[in-house]
C-alpha cells in the first residue's frame, strides 16, 4: 500500500450518488466423486442506486448474502460511452491471483 498526501484541489468532479454494483458468488455442491474444488462459481448481480453512502451498500449486502456466499462491491462508470466497474471491496473468486 502506497501512502501519499495530495491537495484536493486537485479534482475537477465529484459523484455524491454513484451507482454501484453488487456480486454475490457461490460454489454449488460438487457431485459425487467430483472435488468440490473442480466445480465452477456461479453470481448474483445487483444495480443499486440511489444509496446515501458506501455504507448503506455495505450494509444491504450483508443482509442480503446467504452464508455459503461472499460478494465483490464495485462502482459502475461510464467512459466515453463504455460501462466498467471501479473494484472497492471484496474478490472475485473465478480472477487468477
Amino acid at each position: 500500500m502506497k501512502i501519499e498526501r495530495i491537495d484536493p484541489r486537485d479534482t475537477e468532479w465529484e459523484d455524491d450518488r454513484p451507482v454501484y454494483r453488487v456480486y454475490f458468488w457461490h460454489q454449488p455442491p460438487a457431485p459425487p466423486g467430483i472435488p468440490q474444488g473442480q466445480m465452477g462459481y456461479h453470481s448474483d448481480e445487483y444495480r443499486l442506486s440511489g444509496a446515501e453512502d458506501v455504507h448503506a451498500i455495505l450494509a444491504w449486502a450483508a443482509d442480503t448474502a446467504r452464508p455459503e456466499q461472499t460478494c465483490t462491491l464495485y462502482i459502475e462508470r461510464i467512459e466515453d460511452g463504455s460501462p466498467g466497474l471501479i473494484h472497492l471491496a471484496g474478490s472475485d473468486p473465478t480472477e487468477d491471483d
